[in-house]
């Protein structure tokens, strides 16, 4: 087992949720502070624009939702924005590979 640290395997989920955007026609993808330590990722899309938390586990963890706290926080940053508020969540393998399909969810 390889050992990362948690900085290592956040960056490399949002970079995987990054390369998804662009192959999926988003645009001006950018990074966006939350709150001090915890970032997220704006995207312009064609149909919406969006403001995104990752988050990212090590297989065999399986990804939890964000808590009522996160969402609020997360719906209101989106909402001063304009933009609409999703998390996603990828899950990792040794190799930093993706295990599966990143799970979205639109969260309000």
């Amino acid at each position: 087992m390889v050992n990362r640290t948690l900085t290592e395997i956040q960056l490399t989920g949002e970079k995987l949720v990054e390369l998804w955007l662009s192959s999926n026609g988003y645009s001006h993808i950018s990074k966006e502070t939350l709150q001090p330590g915890e970032s997220g990722l704006k995207a312009t899309g064609s149909i919406e624009n969006i403001l995104i938390q990752v988050r990212t586990f090590l297989h065999p963890h399986r990804p939890f939702k964000l808590s009522d706290f996160e969402v609020d926080r997360l719906t209101r940053r989106a909402s001063k924005l304009k933009l609409i508020a999703y998390a996603a969540y990828v899950v990792l393998d040794d190799n930093n590979e993706i295990v599966g399909e990143i799970n979205w969810e639109r969260v309000s």
